[in-house]
């Protein structure tokens, strides 16, 4: 199981405060929407969190280590999709998740079967195709092949559904819904049915601090519906 602690999290890119002293933790499978719209300060979260940013001031626990001191360590047991990867130009889908698989520390064998695992559950394309090939909603199930080829403990996804066509965000979010109680997923969207339909609590963020939180029968009972605590808290 899981765990992701944020402690008074600050990031500032000049003058412009992104962060303003995030906190929370959560250790329990299960999927945690972190809920807010364009430019509240989710995608900055998520790259303190897998150390792609430094924060200004404040501490990232993944699994209790240090993500700015011992960064190996935290992501050790971490799959991610916060830009998707486009893999290497005319590198293979194949040859895209077997590097992945290296970088966690898979040897071929290894790799082979994790791809087999999940090549019906996702549904994958021909991995003998190039990833520029690929359609978007393609490309996001090699990239969530990617993220789970270790069998992470904890997976981050950052909008993960952003440019699939309609058919393409059901799959994605079918796919969530099954793998889900095996590993703790924090999701972020702005997308409120998305949310509804696969977390089982939500975290809201607006202008890069912490609105509220709670499990989606708590939020909806505090304020009706999750579209009218939504529509309160961007004004």
């Amino acid at each position: 199981m899981g765990s992701i602690k944020l402690v008074d999290m600050c990031k500032r890119f000049g003058k412009k405060c992104v962060l303003d002293g995030i906190s929370f933790e959560t250790s329990r499978n299960g999927a945690i929407g972190y809920l807010g719209p364009n430019g509240a300060g989710k995608t900055t979260t998520f790259k303190i969190l897998l150390g792609l940013l430094r924060p200004t001031s404040g501490t990232a626990y993944i699994n209790g280590a240090d993500v700015r001191k011992d960064r190996k360590s935290a992501l050790l047991s971490v799959g991610s999709i916060v830009e998707s990867p486009e893999g290497q130009r005319g590198q293979s889908a194949q040859e895209a998740i077997e590097m992945a698989g290296a970088y966690k520390g898979l040897n071929k064998r290894e790799t082979a079967v994790q791809i087999e695992k999940y090549k019906s559950l996702l549904k994958l394309p021909d991995l003998s195709m190039k990833i520029d090939e690929l359609s978007k909603g393609l490309k996001q199930r090699v990239s969530l092949v990617m993220a789970l080829i270790a069998e992470p403990d904890v997976l981050i996804l950052d909008e993960p559904t952003e440019g699939l066509d309609p058919a393409e965000r059901i799959r994605f979010m079918q796919l969530i819904n099954n793998i889900k109680k095996d590993r703790l997923i924090l999701i972020s969207s702005h997308i409120i049915p998305e949310i509804k339909e696969v977390c089982d609590s939500i975290i809201l963020i607006n202008e890069g601090k912490i609105i509220d939180s709670g499990t989606i029968t708590e939020l909806q009972r505090k304020y009706g519906s999750l579209e009218k605590m939504y529509m309160k808290m961007v004004g």
